[in-house]
């Protein structure tokens, strides 16, 4: 799935080109969205960098993130569009998919698909993150890596590991980190933006979620909730949340976590993360999600109730083996989580 060649001879041919990624964006679709489109605008084409929910205030920090727009002329005509950590028109906008002039249609990514409508791709399932695999392309086009770049790649790296944390981290994804630093990126202004610059309202907002907290299953199962109540008494926003789903599974014992949230459009965003056994995504897979094995994600129509429920019962025969349950070495944020 990963074809440099077909990939490169649509770019050249493409005069104006536009990059878009999915709906609540993370650290790897901005990252790896500014990064391509920095690197190929160097090459002398148009680019117009698309995501329908903006930059999320985590990776506000990032160089020319105030390029990305959230509305599309459903005029506008590309030669070429490229989707980065996302596979499925309908996971950027409604807007984009019945854009009519998307020209040919390519994808970079890093999470094992099962179909998609585009006509190239580079798709590796090895990497830390979409950004790497955007780095080796660069790298077989001979691109330049300048300071801008390799800040939004080295930031995709450290959400997508956790900072270094998670088990997707080996010699190579350190190596790269390396030559991300040498060529300009900062570990400490990168960690002190998006680890040591909270706003106070999410502090107040963790400590809303922290009070939800709840076990099962002999403290295997863990589960946690941001409601819009929430958010007004906080006085937070919803982007602010990414991180917390990482807190219910920080506990000893709790092999499998979720973190539920009430999104304003009456749905909500489910997170799942595991320690070892449990492969989250084929959880996440039942409800049209998915992800990776130890962090997967999916987004319902529904009551949080209604919600937890569901999932709490997918976690349970996943937890007694009467479903899938499959070990990986693999651990990132998922591009739907």
């Amino acid at each position: 799935m990963i074809d440099y060649v077909s990939f490169s001879e649509q770019l050249k041919r493409a005069k104006r080109v536009l990059i878009v990624s999915h709906y609540s964006p993370d650290g790897d679709a901005i990252g790896s969205t500014i990064a391509l489109g920095l690197a190929i605008e160097r090459r002398g084409k148009e680019v117009v960098l698309y995501n329908r929910d903006g930059v999320p205030t985590q990776v506000a920090h990032l160089p020319e993130c105030g390029r990305i727009e959230q509305s599309l002329d459903p005029k506008s005509s590309f030669d070429m569009t490229i989707m980065v950590d996302c596979a499925q028109p309908k996971r950027v906008s409604d807007e984009f998919d019945a854009l009519a002039g998307k020209g040919v249609l390519a994808i970079i990514d890093h999470h094992i698909l099962e179909q998609t409508p585009a006509e190239v791709t580079l798709i590796d399932d090895g990497a830390a993150s979409t950004g790497e695999v955007v780095l080796r392309f660069m790298d077989h086009e001979g691109m330049e890596l300048d300071t801008p770049i390799a800040e939004c790649i080295y930031t995709t790296l450290v959400v997508d590991t956790g900072f270094f944390r998670y088990s997707n981290t080996n010699e190579r994804v350190l190596a790269l980190a390396s030559r991300l630093v040498a060529a300009g990126a900062s570990p400490w202004a990168t960690a002190r933006q998006m680890e040591e610059s909270y706003t106070p309202a999410r502090m107040k907002l963790l400590g809303l979620a922290l009070e939800s907290i709840a076990f099962e299953y002999d403290g295997q199962y863990s589960h946690m909730t941001v409601t819009q109540q929430m958010l007004t008494q906080a006085g937070a926003k919803m982007d602010e949340t990414d991180e917390f789903a990482t807190y219910p599974r920080a506990v000893a014992g709790v092999e499998v976590s979720a973190l539920f949230r009430e999104m304003d459009d009456g749905g909500v965003k489910v997170s799942l993360r595991s320690k070892d056994r449990v492969d989250v995504a084929m959880i996440a897979k039942q409800f049209e999600g998915g992800g990776h094995a130890r962090a997967a994600g999916c987004r319902m129509k529904g009551t949080v109730a209604q919600m937890q429920q569901a999932i709490r019962t997918a976690v349970e025969k996943a937890l007694t083996g009467k479903s899938k349950i499959q070990s990986s070495n693999v651990e990132t944020h998922s591009k739907s989580k």
